[in-house]
C-alpha cells in the first residue's frame, strides 16, 4: 500500500489555487467585497466550499453554458435547481416569465394560481411522483 505524499499534494493544490486566482481576478474582488454584508461572502453558505478559495461570479447563463465575470465560459455540469430540467433561460420559460411579469404581473404575490395544479399534474406525469410542492 503506497502512502500519500501530503507535501506534494499541498504543493499541487497551492499551485492550482494560485492559477485559479490569477485567472479570476474579478470574481476574487467580488468575493472580497461581499465579505462586508454576506455571511462568508456568499449568498448561500455552501458556496464557501469552493476549492479555489472563492467562487466564480456569474455574468450570464444560456442553455448548458455559464460565463463568469472574468470572461470565461463553461459547460455547466452542475445545472443547479431549475436549470437541471431545461438548461438556463430556455425560450419557452423566458416567454412565460415575461408574460407573467409584463402582462399578468404578480409573480411574487405568494398566492397559488390555476397554473399550479397544471404544473403539479405535469410533474406527476413526467416523473411518476403524485404530489409536488414548489
Amino acid at each position: 500500500m503506497s502512502r500519500v505524499a501530503r507535501a506534494r499534494l499541498t504543493q499541487l493544490i497551492d499551485r492550482e489555487r494560485a492559477t485559479y486566482a490569477e485567472n479570476h481576478p474579478r470574481s476574487r474582488a467580488a468575493f472580497e467585497a461581499a465579505q462586508q454584508n454576506l455571511f462568508g461572502g456568499v449568498p448561500m453558505t455552501w458556496m464557501t466550499k469552493w476549492s479555489g478559495g472563492f467562487p466564480l461570479y456569474l455574468d450570464s447563463a444560456q442553455g448548458n453554458r455559464i460565463s463568469d465575470i472574468d470572461g470565461h465560459t463553461y459547460v455547466d455540469f452542475a445545472l443547479g435547481d431549475t436549470g437541471a430540467m431545461a438548461g438556463h433561460s430556455p425560450d419557452a420559460t423566458v416567454r412565460a416569465i415575461n408574460d407573467r411579469i409584463g402582462t399578468q404581473g404578480g409573480f411574487t404575490t405568494m398566492l397559488p394560481s390555476e397554473d399550479a395544479a397544471w404544473v403539479g399534474g405535469e410533474l406527476a406525469r413526467r416523473f411518476g411522483v403524485p404530489l409536488w410542492s414548489f
